[in-house]
C-alpha cells in the first residue's frame, strides 16, 4: 500500500513538473502575467486558482482573458478578490442570463393583453427574419455594468488596478481582436459573445463574437507585453469519443473544439506555468456544477503552491477599496443623451423608464428603467454609461431600435365553450402612427372567429383605439331551436395608461346578433352600449402567474337607444385575480 502511495505521489510530481515550462528560471523582479482561457461554465475553475494566488499573495502584473476568462479576469483586474468573484458566481443565475427573458411585469399594457402565443416570427421586407441568437445579452449588460461601476470611467485598461486585455473575434474578417481600450463592459461582452447563444457585439464599425473562435488561451499577447512569467489556467479538454457524438450539440461542439485545441497547443510555448484543472464530464453549460468546478480549480492550483510561492508578492491586501454602501453607489443624473435613436425621442424614453430628472439614481434603478424600455419590444439592445460633461451628469443610452414592424404569431386554444382552435395572429407596430399597435387574431377550428385590436398609446394622455370581433357557429344537433348563430362587435374607445400597470377608459360598442331557426327563420338585433372600464395587470406570467394582481372591471349600459329608459339594463362585472407567492415552488391564487 505504501509503495502504491509513493508511486501515485511520484506520478503527480512528474505531471506537475510537465506543466511547468522546462528550464524555467525565475528572473529577479519578474513581471507576472495571468492567462485565463475561455470555456463557459468551465471557466469557474479560474476562480479556484485565483483564491490560491490570493492566499499566497502573488503579485499579478497583467491579465489576459478570453470569453469566461475575460469576465473573471476583468473582475480580478478591477480589484475583486477570488472570494469576491466566487460569491458573484454563486449568486448569479446564468441560465436566466442566457435566456434573457423580457419582464412581463414591465411590458406595455397592450403587449400584456396579447401575450398568448407560442411562437413569434418577425417579418422584414416581407421576408421571415430569424433571430441571430438565443439572447441579445441585455441581462449581461445589467449585471456587468453594476459589477464594474467602480472602474466605469477608466477607458485605458492598462490603468485598471491590474492592467488587462481581452480577446474577441472579428465576425467579418475572422481575425483576432485584442481590446485594451474603450468600454470595458462592451469589450468583455464581445469577448464572450458565443455564436448562437449571444448576439454579436458592435464596437465601432465592426461586429465581434467570442474570442475562442481565434485565440481561446491568450498567453502570447502577454509575452508580447514583455511579461516574464505567464501563469495560464487551461480549460482545454480532450476531444469527444465517437460514442459521445450522438446529437447536434455534441457534434457542433466537437467541430468548434478542433480549432480551439489547435491554437491552445500553440499557446503552450508562451505559458510558463500551465495549470489544468480536472474538468472531466464538465461542459460549457454545466452551470449546475458551480461548486464542483470552483473546487477543481482550487485543488489544481494548490498543487503548484511551491512554484507559485517563489513569485513576487504584492505589498497590499486589497486592490479595490471597500465602497460606501449608500452614498458611493448613488449618482445624480441631470439629463439623458441618446445615441442611435431614430424613432423614439427623449420624452418617450423618460416616460417609459419612469425617470424624472434631475434625480438621484443607482445602477440598479437605471437597470430597472432600461428593462422597462426593452419590454416595449421597440428596442433590441441598450447599453449605457454615466458621463459628465461641463459639470452636467448624463445618462448616455446607446440604443439599437428594433426595426421589425410586422410579426406572424402562432398559438393553440382550448376551452369548454369554443373547444379546440389554431390561433393565427398578425401584429404590427407603428402602423399609421409612431406609437400605435395592431393585433389581428384568427382562430381556425371548431368555432372559427376573429379579434382585431388597434390602439394609439399616449401613456397617461388618453389614446384612441378600435376593437372588433366576430364569430359564427353552426349549432345543428345541439337539441335547441337555433341552427346558426352569428355575433359581431365593433368598439371605439379612449384609454389612459399609468405606468403600464393601470388603464382607465370609456367607449361605445355596437353589437349585432343574428340567429337562424329551423333552417329558414332569421332574427337579428342590434345594441349600442356605452361603457367605462378600469384594468390592471401586474402578473409576472399570463398563464401561470406566481405573483401580481389582475383586474378587469366594467360598467355598461345595455341598449342605450332603447325607447323605454326604465327597461335599460346596467351591467357591472369584474374579474379579479390575486397571486401571492408562498415559496419558490408555490403561490396562493385568489379569483
Amino acid at each position: 500500500m505504501k509503495k502504491l502511495l509513493v508511486l501515485l505521489f511520484a506520478f503527480q510530481l512528474i505531471f506537475i513538473h510537465s506543466q511547468i515550462k522546462e528550464g524555467l528560471v525565475i528572473p529577479k523582479n519578474p513581471k507576472i502575467g495571468l492567462s485565463l482561457a475561455g470555456g463557459g461554465a468551465k471557466g469557474f475553475a479560474h476562480v479556484g486558482v485565483l483564491k490560491v494566488l490570493d492566499s499566497l499573495g502573488v503579485k499579478v502584473d497583467y491579465i489576459s482573458g478570453t470569453s469566461m476568462g475575460a469576465i473573471i479576469g476583468g473582475l480580478y483586474a478591477s480589484g475583486y478578490t477570488g472570494k469576491d468573484i466566487e460569491k458573484i458566481i454563486t449568486d448569479t443565475d446564468f441560465y436566466s442570463l442566457i435566456r434573457d427573458p423580457k419582464s412581463r411585469t414591465e411590458s406595455t399594457f397592450f403587449n400584456k393583453s396579447v401575450d398568448k402565443y407560442l411562437l413569434s416570427i418577425p417579418l422584414k421586407n416581407g421576408k421571415i427574419n430569424l433571430p441571430s441568437s438565443i439572447s441579445s445579452g441585455q441581462k449581461n449588460v445589467y449585471l456587468l455594468k453594476e459589477l464594474f461601476k467602480n472602474v466605469s470611467t477608466i477607458e485605458d485598461f492598462s490603468k485598471l488596478p491590474i492592467p488587462f486585455l481581452c480577446v474577441a473575434t472579428n465576425l467579418e474578417s475572422g481575425n483576432m481582436q485584442i481590446f485594451e481600450k474603450g468600454d470595458l463592459v462592451q469589450s468583455i461582452m464581445a469577448s464572450s459573445a458565443f455564436p448562437s447563444l449571444m448576439d454579436p457585439v458592435k464596437i465601432g464599425d465592426s461586429i465581434y463574437i467570442d474570442g475562442a473562435m481565434t485565440v481561446n488561451y491568450p498567453s502570447k499577447p502577454l509575452k508580447d507585453k514583455g511579461i516574464d512569467i505567464v501563469i495560464g489556467v487551461d480549460l482545454n479538454q480532450d476531444l469527444s469519443k465517437r460514442e459521445d457524438l450522438n446529437n447536434i450539440i455534441s457534434i457542433l461542439n466537437q467541430v468548434i473544439d478542433f480549432g480551439i485545441q489547435k491554437d491552445t497547443k500553440r499557446q503552450y510555448k508562451f505559458t510558463d506555468i500551465n495549470i489544468k484543472p480536472n474538468l472531466k464530464g464538465m461542459t460549457a453549460t454545466s452551470y449546475d456544477d458551480k461548486k464542483k468546478i470552483l473546487d477543481s480549480g482550487f485543488v489544481e492550483g494548490l498543487k503548484y503552491t511551491a512554484i507559485l510561492d517563489e513569485l513576487p508578492k504584492r505589498s497590499f491586501d486589497r486592490l479595490r477599496q471597500p465602497v460606501n454602501p449608500i452614498y458611493s453607489n448613488v449618482y445624480k443624473i441631470d439629463s439623458i443623451a441618446l445615441v442611435g435613436s431614430k424613432i423614439y425621442g427623449k420624452n418617450y424614453v423618460l416616460g417609459k423608464m419612469g425617470l424624472r430628472l434631475p434625480s438621484m439614481q443607482t445602477y440598479g434603478s437605471i437597470n430597472r428603467g432600461i428593462d422597462k424600455l426593452v419590454a416595449t419590444n421597440n428596442y433590441s439592445f441598450i447599453n449605457y454609461d454615466i458621463v459628465t460633461e461641463n459639470n452636467i451628469n448624463y445618462l448616455k443610452l446607446y440604443v439599437t431600435e428594433d426595426d421589425a414592424r410586422h410579426f406572424l404569431k402562432f398559438g393553440l386554444h382550448y376551452d369548454e365553450i369554443f373547444k379546440t382552435g389554431l390561433l393565427l395572429n398578425y401584429s404590427a407596430k407603428r402602423l399609421l402612427f409612431k406609437n400605435s399597435n395592431l393585433s389581428l387574431d384568427v382562430v381556425v377550428g371548431d368555432k372559427p372567429r376573429y379579434y382585431l385590436n388597434y390602439f394609439i398609446d399616449n401613456g397617461y394622455i388618453p389614446g384612441f383605439g378600435i376593437y372588433s370581433s366576430g364569430m359564427s357557429f353552426d349549432l345543428e344537433g345541439n337539441n335547441i331551436n337555433i341552427d346558426k348563430w352569428k355575433w359581431l362587435r365593433n368598439e371605439a374607445y379612449i384609454q389612459s395608461i399609468w405606468k403600464d400597470k393601470y388603464a382607465l377608459g370609456a367607449g361605445l360598442s355596437h353589437d349585432y346578433f343574428e340567429a337562424e331557426m329551423n333552417g329558414t327563420n332569421k332574427r337579428s338585433s342590434r345594441f349600442l352600449n356605452p361603457y367605462i372600464f378600469l384594468k390592471s395587470d401586474t402578473q409576472n406570467d399570463r398563464d401561470f402567474p406566481r405573483r401580481g394582481f389582475y383586474l378587469n372591471a366594467e360598467g355598461k349600459v345595455i341598449d342605450l337607444l332603447k325607447s323605454e329608459v326604465s327597461k335599460r339594463v346596467v351591467q357591472v362585472k369584474a374579474d379579479i385575480r390575486v397571486n401571492i407567492p408562498i415559496s419558490k415552488q408555490f403561490s396562493y391564487h385568489l379569483n
